[in-house]
Parts: structure tokens; sequence; C-alpha cells
């Protein structure tokens, strides 16, 4: 009679395991991308604090004044005035 059950039960048992797979799945696709992109902005963060570091330095190096650079930033990275200003220091 158990077997008989499971033979029965079979179909809808499965439909609710595949059902749990997918949504397993998606949270699974979900956290991953989130987590991708997450490393993405970190990375892209790191990477344009280096170009303005060395964008700042350069411009140092040929004596520009600090309203120049100030402005550079501004115009080049899309950085507020109080952004730009903490990179003079």
């Amino acid at each position: 009679m158990c077997q008989a059950l499971m033979e029965i039960m079979k179909p809808e048992i499965d439909k609710i395991v595949n059902i749990a797979v997918l949504q397993e799945r998606e949270r699974v696709e979900k956290e991953t991308a989130e987590r991708v992109e997450k490393e993405n902005e970190r990375k892209i963060k790191e990477t344009t604090e280096r170009a303005i570091k060395a964008a700042v330095k350069s411009l140092r190096r040929f004596n520009a004044s600090d309203a120049d650079i100030k402005a550079a930033l501004i115009e080049d990275y899309g950085l507020s005035e109080q952004e730009a200003l903490t990179h003079l220091k």
C-alpha cells in the first residue's frame, strides 16, 4: 500500500521538488548577481580613486594651481566641488 501511495503521489512530489529547486536557483542567481555588482562597483571606485590621485599628481608636476586642478576634477570625473577639494589635500 505504501508503494502504491508513493506512485500516486510521485507527480505531485516531483512538482513540489521542482518548484523548490527553481526557487533556490533563482535565489542563488540573484545573490550572485548582487555580489558581482557590488564587487564591480568597488573595483570601479578603486580605479577611479587611483586615476584621480594620478591626475592630481601629474597636474601638480606641471605646476597647476589648486583651482585648476579642482576644475579639472569636477569636469573630468564629475565630482562635486567638495569632493574635488578632498583630493587636493
